[in-house]
């Protein structure tokens, strides 16, 4: 069961932080420290599968941000055990098509049947996971330039969107800013609201998350490990 994508569903608002470091002792750490979900980022933290595979079985329900929407990553993640996955650089509703269909199985999409062989069905343990995979599976995807803030709503349309996440550095990047610039903060504000009257969860990677709360963001990273751990190291020095 996805119990992350359920909380979703039932219209709850998520707390969630960044897991940037390796390890399985700092991912059992994050998720027992009361967040909603860890992120386990793969983009701009390793992707090394016999670690996410470890981080996956110290936090069972951690969504995976793959480096690149490319369909072995998307499948790697799944069949190491992730129920939910996060695709960066979704621009356009055929980057959606092509991120959801990766984590389906056919007819709806084009996942490669070897879960019998992999940790998403204990290796053959689960005959149920096939039949069960389509529809437990989630898809976020990241809204993080103007592109994407363009096709916004075309975006949310895609069927088995389930969250539309904002990148808020690299969406300033793309504007030619810094994230503390006025203009990317309406931005964020005018991009949750139209995400939010789709139906989609808007998520986002928040500085200030209660702010962001506030707007309607309902999936939201309170920070990273790595940054936390960071600062805290240099506060107690």
């Amino acid at each position: 069961m996805n119990t992350l994508g359920h909380k979703l569903l039932a219209g709850a608002v998520t707390r969630g932080i960044w897991q940037n470091l390796p390890g399985p002792e700092l991912a059992e750490l994050a998720a027992r420290a009361g967040f909603d979900w860890i992120c386990i980022d793969g983009e701009h933290g390793g992707w090394d599968v016999a670690d996410i595979r470890a981080r996956l079985i110290a936090a069972p329900d951690a969504v995976v941000r793959v480096p690149a929407n490319e369909d072995w990553l998307l499948k790697q993640a799944l069949d190491l055990g992730a129920n939910t996955v996060l695709v960066p650089m979704v621009d356009t509703p055929e980057d959606a098509v092509r991120a959801v269909s990766a984590c389906r199985y056919p007819p709806e999409g084009v996942r490669g049947m070897g879960a019998f062989v992999a940790r998403a069905a204990m290796y053959s343990l689960d005959p149920g996971y096939v039949a069960r995979a389509n529809s437990e599976v989630s898809v976020w995807v990241q809204a993080e330039s103007r592109t994407a803030l363009e096709n916004l709503e075309a975006i949310c349309a895609v069927p088995g969107v389930d969250c539309v996440f904002l990148g808020p550095a690299d969406l300033a990047a793309d504007m030619g800013t810094d994230a503390y610039d006025a203009a990317v903060h309406a931005a964020l504000e005018d991009a949750i609201a139209r995400i939010a009257a789709c139906g989609i969860p808007p998520g986002i990677f928040a500085a200030d998350p209660e702010r962001w709360i506030a707007a309607g963001a309902r999936v939201v990273s309170m920070g990273s490990d790595a940054m936390v751990l960071a600062q805290g190291l240099r506060s107690l020095a």
